[in-house]
């Protein structure tokens, strides 16, 4: 699909039943970062996923030229100016806190999340409430997107990748009482959740530009949590194959690695057999998670 400008779809799986008639209930989830906008659609009476598309926008770029894109992309689609259900949306990036509820303090979210980073003049904090480890995450989300996605959507919820990370975790693998790492890899950082049946253990996020960046943060991380990179299971999440890099290092100081599958709470149209299981596990999850 192209849209204004030259900006395609870089991934375009949608149900051809939506040509002919779109449920008349659905949730709009997306995913958006400096450099990419994702959505994905649930039919919400068959809970079941019919849609998923995934832009990539010019590398270097800023949150104003990010915004002034995925305008034109809403713009000219259908499937996102249709009046939904319901809307959410989730900022990735990894700038943001965690912090315990008994130290949260909502008149003081700015200087709490002053601790880790800087904070820009066009920046607004938020916070997402997760109950499954009664914690508050913070973070923040330009101004130039919050603009843009208050044009078009009402009542929109946003919400964290990590939150949504840490929640749908928890509640998909809550009885699986064996401790286990859960690495969530994007293009120039990733995510290491160390849980134990329901219990979160650890959760950072570490930036990489090489593969051995990358092993080097995992590996520091397991030596620190006292976790046996010879016996401890790894999962991965993410847009990485097997061939890549990261893939290929990890596979040569971890045992017992695999990739995630599907969340089975949700139905999934035909079209994702065309789509590895463990891609946009966030996305696919987000609905879970502001429901």
């Amino acid at each position: 699909m192209e849209i204004g400008n030259n900006i395609k779809a870089t991934l375009s799986h949608i149900d051809p039943i939506l040509e002919e008639k779109i449920p008349e209930s659905c949730h709009l989830s997306i995913q958006v970062n400096i450099e990419s906008f994702s959505y994905t659609l649930l039919d919400l009476n068959e809970q079941k996923y019919v849609a998923l598309e995934h832009y990539d926008f010019s590398p270097g770029g800023t949150y104003s030229k990010t915004a002034e894109a995925i305008d034109q992309v809403i713009s000219s689609n259908n499937l996102l100016q249709r009046k939904n259900t319901s809307v959410s949306a989730s900022i990735s990036h990894h700038i943001n806190t965690l912090i315990p509820s008994i130290l949260f303090d909502k008149n003081h979210t700015k200087k709490l999340l002053t601790f880790n980073q800087p904070l820009l003049e066009n920046e607004k904090e938020y916070s997402d409430w997760l109950p499954t480890i009664e914690s508050f995450n913070l973070y923040t989300i330009p101004d130039e997107l919050i603009r843009c996605f208050e044009k078009h959507f009402e009542n929109l919820s946003w919400r964290h990748d990590s939150s949504i990370l840490i929640e749908s975790l928890i509640k998909q693998f809550k009885l699986q009482e064996e401790q286990k790492i859960y690495l969530s890899i994007q293009n120039n950082y990733f995510e290491m959740t160390v849980l134990k049946g329901k219990k979160l253990i650890f959760y950072n996020s570490f930036p990489y530009k090489t593969a051995e960046d990358f092993i080097y943060y995992l590996l520091f991380a397991c030596e620190q949590l006292n976790l046996n990179p010879e016996q401890i299971p790894v999962i991965i999440f993410g847009e990485i194959l097997k061939d890549s890099n990261v893939y290929q290092i990890v596979y040569k100081y971890i045992r017992h690695i695999e990739f995630s599958t599907r969340n089975k709470s949700y139905n999934y149209s035909s079209i994702f057999n065309d789509i590895k299981q463990h891609f946009h596990y966030k996305l696919l999850n987000q609905h879970l998670c502001v429901s």
